[in-house]
């Protein structure tokens, strides 16, 4: 197949290609997705953000297990594709990665397998081994996405809880699920999670406690919005709070419609090309760490020197003796860096 030709005829099968070889950091996938940045960028009425005329939006479901993330994601797809005519959703959905064998079981696919539509593309993806909730290759995939020309990207996080910040750095609108029952019901929004909410959604609300919650949930915004006020600053956006019944349906339609009106807000204040670099400045810094980690950190782990360092037992960093400190390690690793680098 060429996964170049067919990608611009918008065979889905050579995007699910494109994205397997990127998942794998596979040359020929960034070389294809140069190719199609280029291609997009010489079309008339494409650009290198994204499809002109459309409003994507890169939309990020977070929240702890349990908060029904899947169900939201089920139940929006079937919204868009089924109320708005002409639409088309791609879906990427992340799951734990094993820390010893590296499989991931997909459990997210099972949950939508009997949905389907030709505007509807789900890939799900495993962590592997990687923080925050996502994949390592999440900036690439979401470009990929982009270039493909999907109306609206759902990305939906693991569900580890507090090291979910790093949705809000890959999308436009970020939602924090919630949903009673679960203890100390503000646990999961702590630590960072409630500052980067544009929405908050609480779930499941036949169980009892939803009138508990969110009365915590519009005092932690109310925190937020005084932390704001405290330096100067006005939060333009009034994040709205819905509550919803994946089993009933209820609160979709308010959700889509919050969702709808956030786009056009972020998109109102060319917020949407910040995002577009931000995500941009991402992939390239998450190229650096992926390959500093494959290379560095191998060889480090390899070289007698380093392991001589380790065997003394002590700290030794700046040595100029006849035991060479750390400082000399590294510039032995930064000289079989840049021979890498000149062999990429």
């Amino acid at each position: 197949m060429d996964i170049f030709t067919e990608f611009t005829n918008k065979n889905q099968r050579a995007l699910a290609r494109l994205i397997t070889l990127v998942e794998n950091f596979d040359r020929e996938g960034f070389e294809i997705l140069t190719r199609l940045e280029r291609h997009y960028e010489r079309l008339a009425g494409v650009s290198g953000n994204g499809t002109a005329g459309k409003k994507q939006l890169v939309l990020g479901i977070t929240g702890p297990p349990g908060s029904g993330k899947s169900s939201i994601v089920d139940r929006l797809a079937r919204k868009i594709l089924g109320s708005h005519g002409g639409l088309t959703v791609g879906i990427v959905a992340f799951d734990p990665s094993s820390p010893f064998t590296g499989g991931a079981i997909l459990g997210d696919r099972v949950r939508m397998s009997n949905f389907t539509s030709p505007d509807l593309f789900f890939r799900s993806m495993g962590t592997r081994g990687s923080l925050g909730g996502m994949s390592k290759a999440i900036s690439y995939v979401l470009r990929i996405y982009e270039l493909y020309g999907f109306d609206y990207i759902i990305v939906e996080t693991v569900g580890v809880g507090q090291l979910e910040i790093d949705v809000v750095k890959m999308t436009d609108t970020t939602i924090i699920a919630e949903v009673p029952g679960l203890g100390d019901e503000i646990q999961a929004i702590k630590a960072g999670l409630f500052e980067i909410g544009d929405i908050f959604v609480i779930n499941k609300t036949d169980r009892p406690g939803v009138d508990k919650i969110f009365c915590e949930i519009n005092y932690m915004l109310a925190l937020r919005r005084d932390k704001l006020m405290e330096a100067g600053e006005k939060d333009p956006w009034p994040v709205p709070i819905v509550k919803t019944s994946c089993v009933s349906g209820e609160g979709i339609d308010e959700l889509l419609e919050r969702i709808i009106e956030h786009r056009d807000h972020i998109y109102e204040r060319n917020m949407i090309s910040r995002n577009r670099k931000l995500r941009l400045r991402e992939q390239y810094l998450s190229f650096a760490r992926d390959f500093l980690e494959e290379n560095l950190m191998g060889e480090l782990g390899r070289d007698e020197d380093f392991q001589k360092l380790v065997e003394a037992g002590a700290i030794n960093i700046f040595s100029d003796g006849p035991e060479p400190g750390f400082k000399k390690v590294m510039q032995k690793m930064s000289a079989m860096l840049a021979d890498k680098i000149n062999a990429m």
